[in-house]
């Protein structure tokens, strides 16, 4: 993938589930195996994370002159891959069901492999 599709790719994504996060958090909490009616800051916490979100998508959707993407891109790779890891010692720990923590950690793998592929500079990418 190249790094400009990457980088649309990872924002739209980041965008759908921060608005999600923030409209919809009791539902979202429950996707992400997380039961809003044993944990009353189940709410709170995925509008968190839903903020985060919208905020990492932000420059992307809304660019400034000068910006670098493919630098801002690589400061969220390590971002998705604690995600990754998060959610993948949540579910051997019992702290999620697997039913949560493997598509959460899939998604996080795969926000960390397209975060890796917009942080390319695309003069140095080789056309295909």
């Amino acid at each position: 993938m190249d790094p400009i599709s990457a980088r649309r790719t990872l924002a739209q994504c980041r965008l759908a589930v921060g608005i999600a996060a923030l409209v919809a958090p009791r539902i979202t909490a429950r996707f992400f195996g997380v039961d809003p009616a044993t944990n009353p800051a189940a709410p709170y916490l995925t509008r968190m994370f839903g903020a985060r979100e919208i905020y990492m998508a932000a420059p992307f959707l809304m660019p400034a002159p000068g910006l670098d993407e493919a630098e801002l891109s690589s400061r969220a790779v390590p971002v998705d891959a604690a995600d990754a890891a998060a959610s993948l010692v949540a579910g051997l720990r019992g702290y999620l069901p697997w039913r949560a923590a493997i598509p959460a950690t899939a998604i996080a793998v795969v926000g960390t492999w397209l975060g890796s592929q917009a942080a390319q500079n695309e003069k140095l990418v080789r056309p295909t």
